[in-house]
């Protein structure tokens, strides 16, 4: 039975709105799940009761959503979300990766000029990217607009929040919530508020327990202490069962951001900046990007069948039905434009595919792998007596192309001595040229990903492609990152009240959405983004 709570926030009679105008709108919250799968949504239909319930029924729900890059990962994803732009053209190559140019590996938005206000961690912002976002258009077009994003991941965050944001938040993985420097000169009193009403510490005696009886468990999921969960708070040498605790010695800052309950106190900051920043409240629209970051971690760790996700669902449930309360008593959900979707997809873990009869799947073998990349090396230092002509970084090559042109090297020698080492390893289907992905035909849905995946000059020169349902990760959990369709299908669902359930089955690209929620203020977007307006959610 659906909960009383879920009914205040319903009308008696439900009518389709007319097309929603500017005026119609006075804030747009925008909620990415990392890593939800649409099939997170689907499965346990029948048992939401709270926020999913109301999102679901009251949904223009896109069910067919994908991202259209090849690297499906969190840094890319939000990027893509809260720009309308492919991540490769914008020099966003990952979440982190070796750039060729500098000679280092970077972060997607490290910046060394940023100095974190409110706690620790590392010093990131917005400023290195060179593009505008969603809220910045809302910014140029309506000054007095306000623009905030919150999220447990610091990428998450600025990514979705773009250049000019009033403020992007995140965790430091020590206790607080956070920004930067590039953003404020202060942390705002309430923000400082928050971070000592958390206590973290206080939830190390806490038990992480089901919601439901375990019989409801093994109906919609799989038996508990899978194995190839991955275990990370008990000490025995493999118990990834509930209840889940932390362990005495553990660092339960760190690990915190591992449990649903820290995507409770991701969405209470959320209606908090709400309530002080007063978002909704004037004629100028404003918008809240809220990122739930345990979602992936979890969903890694455990995979998303386990018992584990379905629970973390089920209270993610509850936490966004008190959300939307407050969201009503604040601001009034008929002045709310909601959209949920995700930076990615994923796959479950391997020997979970294997049990259901996908027995094509596995585990990228390390010593295989790092045995392979030596060979590729120590053959061509033998070769041609250099030893560095090819840098390899996380399944990527890049040539030394000056010496290569000093020595007339022909590329195409690399690439087979690569193939040919590469290939041999159980789980790796392909060597793909940078080449090959300019020259493919557009009709090449798997190298077109690539291609939106690609930089002229920070890219690598070629980049291995995994065989589908296999994984880099070892020894347990799962993964994701492949362009394969698994990893790129999100739910996009747009909402608001008093709106009937839709399905459009079209196919949509996520590079779509920014544009879209312009469209929904009225507010112009960048000619040259790679998106464009979902006209459905016009009609």
């Amino acid at each position: 039975m659906k909960k009383w709570i879920y009914f205040v926030l319903t009308t008696a009679v439900i009518v389709c709105n007319p097309p929603h105008k500017k005026a119609d709108t006075k804030l747009v919250v925008f909620i990415s799940i990392d890593h939800l799968r649409p099939d997170l949504l689907t499965r346990f239909d029948d048992l939401y009761t709270g926020g999913f319930r109301w999102f679901i029924d009251h949904s223009l729900w896109f069910t067919n959503t994908h991202h259209e890059h090849a690297y499906t990962a969190t840094g890319p994803g939000h990027f893509v979300l809260g720009t309308g732009r492919h991540p490769g053209p914008s020099g966003v190559l990952g979440n982190s990766w070796y750039d060729p140019e500098k000679k280092e590996k970077v972060y997607c938005v490290e910046d060394s000029l940023s100095n974190v206000l409110g706690g620790g961690g590392r010093k990131v912002s917005y400023r290195n990217i060179d593009c505008t976002g969603l809220g910045d258009w809302i910014k140029k077009s309506n000054p007095k607009s306000k623009v905030y994003s919150v999220a447990g991941k610091d990428r998450t965050s600025i990514l979705l929040g773009g250049k000019n944001p009033d403020l992007a938040i995140w965790y430091d993985w020590q206790g607080h919530f956070v920004t930067s420097d590039y953003y404020i000169s202060e942390v705002p009193a309430w923000l400082i508020q928050f971070n000592q009403t958390l206590h973290i510490e206080n939830y190390r005696d806490s038990l992480w327990r089901r919601t439901l009886d375990s019989e409801t468990y093994i109906q919609f999921s799989r038996e508990d202490n899978f194995f190839g969960e991955s275990d990370i708070f008990e000490t025995d040498p493999y118990s990834p069962v509930f209840p889940i605790g932390f362990g005495s010695e553990e660092d339960i800052f760190g690990n915190f951001g591992r449990t649903p309950w820290f995507e409770k106190f991701t969405l209470d900051l959320a209606s908090t900046i709400v309530i002080e920043e007063q978002l909704g409240a004037d004629k100028y629209p404003d918008i809240l990007f809220v990122g739930l970051s345990a979602t992936d971690w979890i969903i890694h760790n455990w995979g998303p069948f386990s018992q584990e996700v379905m629970d973390l669902m089920l209270k993610l449930d509850q936490y966004l039905n008190d959300f939307l309360i407050s969201l009503d008593q604040s601001c009034g959900l008929e002045n709310i434009q909601f959209i949920l979707t995700s930076d990615h997809g994923g796959l479950p873990i391997p020997e979970f595919l294997e049990k259901v009869g996908i027995k094509d799947g596995g585990r990228i073998n390390r010593d295989s792998y790092i045995s392979g990349t030596n060979a590729i090396l120590k053959e061509i230092e033998i070769k041609y007596d250099e030893d560095d002509l090819v840098k390899i970084n996380s399944g990527r090559f890049y040539y030394n192309h000056q010496k290569l042109k000093v020595l007339k090297i022909d590329q195409l020698e690399l690439h087979d001595i690569i193939r040919t080492h590469i290939t041999s390893i159980d789980g790796i289907s392909r060597l793909i040229t940078k080449t090959e992905i300019y020259n493919a035909s557009e009709n090449d849905t798997l190298l077109q990903r690539f291609k939106n995946f690609t930089h002229p000059t920070k890219g690598p020169d070629a980049v291995i492609l995994l065989d589908k349902h296999w994984i880099f990760r070892n020894p347990y959990g799962t993964g994701h990152g492949t362009p394969y369709d698994y990893d790129s299908h999100v739910p996009l669902l747009f909402v608001r009240k008093g709106q009937d359930q839709r399905f459009i089955r079209r196919k949509i690209h996520t590079v779509d959405i920014a544009p879209t929620i312009a469209d929904i203020l009225q507010v112009p977007f960048p000619p040259k983004i790679d998106g464009k307006s979902i006209f459905e959610v016009q009609e």
